[in-house]
């Protein structure tokens, strides 16, 4: 018998894979039910969307596997050139003639057909550097400048690029997940007081510079009386909401998918999902996605690496901060805010970034699930001895440990 102990890695944590999977059979059938129309005036072709989902999902799913099977400590090493690759495309992003321009803004890349947008890869970058930042010094974080300042450089740098697009959303998201995550991290609360106490104000005074972002908080407020304008989207959204009652329409039945009600599959596709399945898939929906985020912040409080616990709250709180931002917005209980509810809303882009994401947390979860595991495996499973007498087999050295390799 070979001294070598095989180091396998652990499945899939069921609840996760679970809930990204319902949710995504979700996104299928609300897609198709909504996008029918859509697609059968603007290409003919009443299946094309639907259709480009369907390769979307199967690609995204394979970027989480694949990425969840990568030791944790590699993120760690290569937490700066990644970071520094998402500043640079989102830098590439706005030159002309890289950049594609639509509804106003410059946020995609436009690739054999394909719309990519770098802000994608820029969310998952930012939460491994803060990770990699506070576990790796973390006796520089009780100084300002050794500890704080050099993350909010980065961070400053990212809601710069990001407000050049512009994409004020994913700027208050991004800022959101960083002050989480140094909250988390043991950045002193004097500092995060003193850093708020200066940012909320810029926020206040970006937020009312543009007429466009003032014009959305003021129709929020008061969406009647602009009916046919700033309030128009919301007004439909909140009839989708109230025509679907406790059951619903039923699939298919919606009306408001009809071009009433805008960007019907993708930023309010909650709306829709309100209007065909009423009470009942609005709470659904819900429960899904806060299995989801308990799951995660679970895996994170009984994990006991700083990097990983950093890695995984970071993703946990960006998809749950869309979420809420995705159905307060589509609810009227926020302003509207084109921003995709994950795992749900048609987008291919976000879909990546979203899988990314829980990728990360997966990786996590594999690696150390997969290490006790075999631990505790090892330690209670006999080995036989030539005389035939049984021992338990010793646990594994850490030389041992380090010459291990996963199987799968």
């Amino acid at each position: 018998m070979s001294g070598k102990t095989v180091k396998r890695l652990a499945p899939p944590d069921p609840i996760l894979t679970g809930c990204v999977l319902a949710l995504l059979s979700f996104s299928i059938l609300m897609v198709y039910s909504t996008s029918i129309s859509v697609a059968e005036v603007r290409y003919n072709d009443p299946f094309r969307i639907i259709g480009h989902w369907l390769v979307y999902i199967p690609a995204g799913l394979a970027v989480m596997w694949g990425l969840s099977r990568i030791e944790v400590t590699w993120w760690r090493a290569i937490a700066l050139p990644v970071l520094a690759v998402a500043i640079v495309m989102m830098i590439a992003v706005l030159v002309p003639g890289l950049g594609r321009e639509i509804n106003g803004a410059q946020r995609w890349f436009s690739l054999f057909g394909l719309t990519l947008q770098p802000v994608e890869l820029l969310k998952p970058a930012v939460v491994i550097y803060m990770a990699y930042y506070m576990s790796s010094f973390p006796d520089r974080l009780h100084a300002f400048s050794s500890g704080l300042a050099p993350m909010l450089v980065v961070l400053l740098i990212s809601l710069a690029l990001l407000l050049l697009q512009p994409d004020f959303g994913s700027a208050a998201l991004l800022s959101a997940v960083c002050f989480c995550m140094w909250f988390v991290g043991g950045v002193p609360i004097r500092h995060l007081l003193l850093l708020l106490s200066t940012f909320l104000p810029l926020a206040a005074v970006v937020l009312v510079a543009a007429p466009y972002r003032l014009q959305r908080l003021t129709s929020f407020l008061e969406p009647w009386s602009d009916p046919y304008g700033s309030g128009y989207q919301l007004i439909q959204s909140m009839i989708a909401f109230g025509s679907g009652g406790v059951f619903g329409t039923g699939i298919g039945q919606g009306v408001q998918k009809l071009f009433y009600l805008p960007e019907v599959f993708t930023d309010f596709i909650s709306a829709s999902i309100g209007e065909e399945l009423g009470l009942v898939g609005v709470l659904t929906l819900i429960l899904l996605f806060a299995t989801l985020l308990g799951r995660g912040i679970w895996l994170a409080i009984q994990n006991q690496d700083m990097f990983s616990r950093l890695l995984i709250l970071g993703c946990m709180v960006i998809l749950g901060t869309a979420f809420i931002i995705n159905l307060g917005a589509a609810m009227g209980l926020l302003p509207t805010k084109g921003m995709p509810m994950p795992f749900v809303s048609y987008g291919g882009s976000a879909l990546i970034g979203e899988c990314i994401l829980l990728g990360l947390v997966l990786a996590v979860q594999r690696h150390q699930g997969g290490n006790v595991r075999q631990k505790e495996k090892a330690a209670h499973r006999p080995q036989k001895k030539r005389g035939g007498s049984k021992e338990p087999l010793r646990e594994s050295s850490g030389q041992m440990d380090k010459d291990l390799e996963p199987l799968f």
